[in-house]
């Protein structure tokens, strides 16, 4: 017999969770439906020979008291502990090492006593940072709806409208660098590169193509609220799995959706094992490609220009006798279009598994195309529905390219911890085909569209690609990120309980 659902949801990266957790504690017959065994998408975990470490996203935001994530665990009553971390994650540009202060006066100060070369338009620039930024983050907190589709986006987000958020509206058009260059914030290659930098991880653009508006919000974003989670965001994703199960939800793994057809007032679903269950609503927390592939069409494949890809090296160490350290570290080797090079920008986290043993993962942006004739191993590929660490390299690299960029991560992180390689218990990395592989999205694209004008904001990618069925994830509005996707995920979840006639309760 059929299972009959109000909503399905495809996948369990944190919009489809969010989703998930709010329709379940709305009282609607709701079951999420993950191919993998682990939930999380590319912000879950995996373990490996005695150490835990992210698959991919490592900086957590939205737990401030206020926050968009914080806000959703107190409705759904998922447990996430946090800790606010000041700074929130320490450069190291050209020989500094630069903490990102939460303050804005403190950090006015950190900046100008570590890059003295930087004029007035910098200190002028980073004010125009607080304001503007301070204003997107205000719109955020009302939870908008973009772009402005259906009278519920305009009832939804005339909720922001208010006289501070007017401080938004030039920067909708227009990139950091045309608000750089306005402010006179021009001259210091080392400072530009820090920028740079962080809107390269937050955005996938440097200044110079950044959207102004998504730049003031991801410069501003890590002093309003970055925090650490004890178990990274794996934790938080098994908090809202738990959740949905403890309101009457299912949550089943090894769950592998083939395909889905529109059916009377609903939806089909076949699954990869035979079965089939029919939704009157769904949720596809998956990138609009691979959407299109369940549903039978061609769909558009995300091309090089629009999006990266990622590698990431995991290291297992030794750690006896070091002291502890901040949890994140930006490394910058480059300045200028050289940044975007393999190895030239990495953030280096740290995941203390035990006083002598830390998790290390270093990431850095690459060019998801020229890894698509690579192995995602040096064995076998496995069966969908592997645990992560199965798909990561489980021997040193045999192939030439991904050897020589482990070991430039691996300088990276001596950047941080000078005697990091002789303390190496373990070494494993991912490509983009890892992740094509372990995620399911195709090409191994990480971090959604790069955040250029043309596709922020009200130029976003619309969410409801049909009737009854709803986008969320890093693709649409807002954006990539754990506190993004969530809020894809919360207008996922209203669309799909008010176009069944109930009320949403966020």
């Amino acid at each position: 017999m059929t299972e009959h659902l109000d909503v399905a949801v495809i996948g369990s990266g944190f919009g489809g969770l969010t989703a998930g957790a709010l329709a379940a504690r709305s009282g609607l017959r709701v079951a999420l439906f993950e191919q993998h065994t682990r939930p999380g998408g590319c912000a879950g975990d995996f373990a490996m020979d005695g150490f835990t470490f992210p698959a991919g996203a490592t900086v957590v935001t939205g737990l401030e008291p206020g926050g968009i994530l914080r806000r959703v665990a107190g409705i759904v009553g998922a447990a996430m502990p946090s800790v606010a971390l000041d700074p929130s994650l320490v450069f190291h540009v050209e020989g500094r090492i630069v903490p990102y202060d939460a303050g804005h006066a403190a950090w006015r100060d950190t900046f100008g006593k570590a890059f003295p070369d930087a004029g007035p338009g910098y200190a002028r620039f980073w004010e125009w940072v607080r304001t503007t930024g301070g204003a997107v983050y205000g719109v955020g907190r009302a939870l908008p709806s973009l772009p402005l589709h259906s009278l519920a986006d305009v009832r939804r987000t005339l909720r922001a409208a208010r006289p501070g958020a007017l401080r938004a509206l030039p920067a909708l058009i227009g990139t950091v660098a045309g608000a750089k260059a306005r402010l006179g914030a021009v001259g210091s290659p080392a400072a530009d590169a820090l920028i740079d930098a962080l809107l390269l991880d937050a955005t996938g653009a440097r200044a110079t193509e950044c959207s102004a508006v998504q730049g003031a919000i991801a410069l501003d974003l890590y002093r309003r609220g970055c925090q650490w989670v004890e178990g990274g965001t794996g934790r938080l994703a098994m908090a809202l799995v738990r959740a949905i199960r403890a309101h009457g939800g299912d949550v089943r793994f090894r769950a592998r959706v083939l395909h889905l057809a529109p059916r009377r007032d609903g939806w089909e679903l076949t699954f990869e094992s035979g079965e089939t269950v029919y939704a009157r609503r769904v949720v596809a927390n998956v990138p609009p490609v691979a959407l299109a592939h369940l549903r039978g069409e061609r769909g558009t494949p995300t091309r090089n220009s629009e999006a990266w890809g990622a590698f990431v090296l995991h290291l297992g160490i030794d750690a006896s006798g070091l002291d502890a350290i901040h949890p994140f570290h930006q490394v910058v080797r480059a300045t200028g279009p050289a940044l975007e090079d393999e190895g030239n920008n990495c953030l280096v986290s740290s995941f203390p598994a035990r006083a002598d043993r830390w998790a290390l993962s270093v990431s850095t942006h690459t060019r998801a195309g020229s890894w698509r004739t690579a192995r995602a191993s040096c064995r076998p590929s496995p069966p969908p529905g592997q645990p992560f660490s199965s798909l990561v390299s489980p021997c040193p690299s045999p192939d030439p390219r991904r050897r020589v960029l482990e070991d430039r991560l691996i300088d990276a992180v001596a950047a941080v911890i000078p005697s990091v390689r002789e303390r190496i218990l373990l070494r494993r990395s991912a490509t983009p085909a890892t992740f094509e592989r372990f995620t399911l999205r195709p090409g191994g694209f990480v971090g959604g569209l790069i955040q250029r004008p043309s596709v922020t904001a009200l130029r976003a990618a619309g969410h409801r690609p049909a009737g009854g069925l709803f986008l969320a994830g890093d693709h649409v509005f807002p954006g990539q990120g754990i506190v993004g996707v969530a809020l894809s995920g919360i207008n996922a979840y209203r669309d799909a309980i008010e176009s069944l006639g109930r009320k949403a309760i966020l």
